[in-house]
């Protein structure tokens, strides 16, 4: 696959499943996991630069976490503060998430038209379920993949060719919808047609994508032309 931000069509038609990104694709939740990553790092006496914070957006908490010690860890104490770091989101994501304006919406367009919907994302599965709830798309959704279950996650494609897998799909029959680079190289490299989606996502670095837009809205205005807004 040779992703191509010039196609001349893109057909939702030529997929069998639409795989959803979840935090800012979905919802808007980068805050709540920055202040949680934040108070758990200055327990440990540590401040996450701003570069470190945004180098991991999109991105799951063990190579954060490698990042900011400047001291090796063992499997176990890293995966200890990582779950300090999810419990710390527990709190702060029912107060910080929001809705991305629509997303749900296509989410569910996509549904009704017949296509497959699964959900790719960091985040622990609680986490993935609870914000489904709050978008009223729960119901919707036939496969969630996290990547804390995986050996490897975001940059690296396992986890779209494991949710590939868990829909029974090569993975060239599945588009994914990104907002972040590590998502979308993910996707792009598991062999998935590309949407992303995002203020950010209009730079070179996602010339790869074979669709990009700032906002669902403008999306959706390129529903079967490719360009950019």
């Amino acid at each position: 696959m040779t992703g191509s931000a010039d196609e001349p069509r893109f057909d939702f038609a030529r997929y069998d499943a639409a795989v959803f990104d979840l935090d800012g694709t979905l919802v808007h939740s980068e805050p709540a996991w920055e202040a949680a990553k934040v108070s758990v790092a200055e327990k440990y006496g540590y401040t996450p630069s701003r570069e470190l914070l945004d180098a991991h957006i999109g991105r799951g908490l063990r190579d954060f976490i490698d990042e900011l010690f400047d001291q090796p860890l063992s499997p176990e104490e890293r995966r200890s503060i990582g779950d300090e770091m999810g419990a710390a989101a527990d709190m702060f994501l029912p107060k910080m998430r929001a809705p991305v304006p629509g997303a749900a919406e296509l989410l569910c367009d996509l549904h009704d038209q017949g296509m497959r919907i699964a959900l790719c994302s960091s985040s622990p599965r609680r986490h993935i379920r609870d914000a489904l709830e709050m978008l009223g798309v729960a119901d919707r959704v036939e496969t969630i993949v996290s990547a804390t279950e995986l050996s490897r996650g975001k940059p690296d494609p396992l986890p779209y060719t494991a949710t590939a897998d868990a829909l029974g799909l090569t993975p060239s029959k599945a588009c994914a919808f990104e907002d972040s680079l590590p998502g979308a190289r993910s996707a792009f490299a598991a062999g998935l047609a590309v949407l992303a989606v995002g203020e950010s996502c209009l730079g070179p670095e996602f010339s790869f994508c074979r669709l990009r837009a700032k906002s669902f809205e403008k999306l959706m205005g390129k529903w079967m032309m490719s360009g950019e807004s």
